[in-house]
């Protein structure tokens, strides 16, 4: 025997390294980062488009609607007052009945599509004294919006979940929510945007409870200007110089205040396009992995088939 010979594997060795099965390995390799699509290019780089301008138009008409019609009832707020004196008469006569029934009225209306909410805290102006009218205006307030939230957190989330994959812009508010927290809330509900249409966002987007109900109480002074204006409209209020520069003045604030909180608003959602798009894209690259990709075999069974099992 040669002693420098190789020794030839025996029959069932070779016959095991031949027929045995060489498992691969899985190495799981996700599919490529998906393009934007056309509607997120269009987001991206502010390419305009009709059904942009609307969506953008939806948040924007109900604020010049309701600031129409403050300047309205200040101007012709004689003619209103005494149109709606025998309802005043009747809730001033019955104090607790009539501010139960404002209340209940604000729950009512802080449910989309609902609206009205800013006649109603008008109504409480020309109805009760100042610091009455601010009583039941922070609590119909707070219970309609608590009510609200409550009601799309528990039994709307999966709509609005479908309603942040659909509309781009509605999911890049919701973006920055997430990314804000409490003060993206707070300067939401001072902004244009109503509050029975921010709200549902908030809930559904996952706002915690406490962080809702905090911002919610330090923006009740919101609507402490429709109060304002109903109780300037009081006939015992009618000849006073200073009602009347406080209402304009009032006005002016808040109107200066909603445009400041606007374009804060737009500023933060123009900074935050890249990410909240890239976002959209690696959640379609997970929703359309399917699993592991084999790329390679395992090394050592190529190597040395002898040592399979």
């Amino acid at each position: 025997m040669n002693p420098f010979s190789t020794p030839n594997p025996s029959t069932s060795q070779l016959a095991l390294s031949i027929n045995t099965k060489i498992e691969p390995v899985g190495v799981e390799v996700p599919p490529p980062t998906p393009s934007p699509t056309e509607a997120e290019f269009n987001y991206l780089h502010n390419v305009k488009g009709r059904k942009n301008v609307w969506r953008w138009l939806r948040y924007i008409i109900p604020a010049l609607l309701i600031f129409t019609a403050l300047i309205l009832i200040s101007v012709f707020k004689d003619q209103i007052v005494d149109g709606l004196s025998p309802l005043t008469d009747w809730m001033q006569a019955h104090n607790l009945a009539g501010a139960g029934i404002i209340i209940g009225a604000m729950i009512i209306v802080s449910f989309p599509p609902l609206i009205g909410h800013e006649i109603l805290v008008i109504l409480c102006g020309v109805s009760y004294q100042i610091g009455e009218a601010l009583l039941v205006d922070t609590l119909g307030t707070l219970a309609g919006e608590i009510a609200s939230y409550c009601v799309f957190k528990y039994a709307c989330s999966a709509r609005g979940q479908k309603l942040e994959e659909n509309n781009i812009e509605y999911g890049a508010i919701a973006h920055i929510v997430r990314e804000r927290g409490f003060w993206i809330v707070l300067v939401m509900r001072y902004s244009a945007i109503p509050a029975h249409l921010s709200t549902p966002m908030f809930a559904t987007v996952g706002v915690p409870p406490l962080v809702f109900l905090l911002a919610a109480i330090l923006s009740v002074p919101k609507s402490f200007v429709a109060v304002y204006v109903g109780w300037s409209a009081r006939p015992e209020n009618d000849n006073s110089e200073l009602a009347k520069i406080m209402s304009k003045v009032v006005l002016g604030i808040s109107l200066c205040i909603t445009l400041a909180t606007l374009y804060w608003l737009y500023r933060k959602m123009e900074a935050a396009k890249e990410a909240y798009i890239y976002s959209r894209r690696k959640a379609r690259q997970a929703r359309e992995a399917k699993g592991p990709v084999t790329i390679a075999l395992n090394e050592t069974a190529i190597q040395n088939p002898a040592a399979l099992p």
